[in-house]
């Protein structure tokens, strides 16, 4: 891979895993939480699709071998939730439905973990960003 390409796949990946752990901390929130945070719209689709994303970070050589494996571990914990079975709109009652289902619960604690996890890439994902 030329130099160019080394720098643009770092800076895709740094960009998409700042869009994950967004989506994971949003994940690790109350449901009340949740839903003000991404505007009470299809929130329960939007969120697990987010996380869900975190597969594409995996063997791309950022992460180490401990740290994909808890990505791992989210992405499928969240295999139980469907989220087309769950209610869908544009209401704050609807998606604070949605993601009080209990199905959330194990994702949720999860979350928690993965946080403290790659709390180290983080922190070195931000500074990277600049933020």
């Amino acid at each position: 891979m030329a130099n160019a390409d080394l720098i643009a796949d770092e800076e895709e990946f740094h960009s998409s895993y700042r869009i994950f752990i967004n989506a994971v901390e949003m994940l690790a929130s109350p449901p009340e939480q949740q839903c003000e945070a991404m505007g009470n719209f299809n929130v329960a689709w939007e969120l697990k699709e987010d996380v869900s994303a975190g597969q594409f970070l995996v063997k791309r050589g950022y992460l180490t071998d401990t740290q994909e494996a808890w990505v791992e571990a989210l992405v499928g914990a969240l295999s139980i939730v469907n989220t087309s079975v769950l209610p869908a709109g544009a209401s704050k009652e609807t998606n604070l439905v949605a993601m009080s289902s209990p199905r959330w619960q194990p994702a949720r604690f999860m979350a928690k973990a993965v946080l403290e996890q790659l709390k180290e890439f983080t922190t070195a994902n931000a500074q990277y960003l600049g933020l």
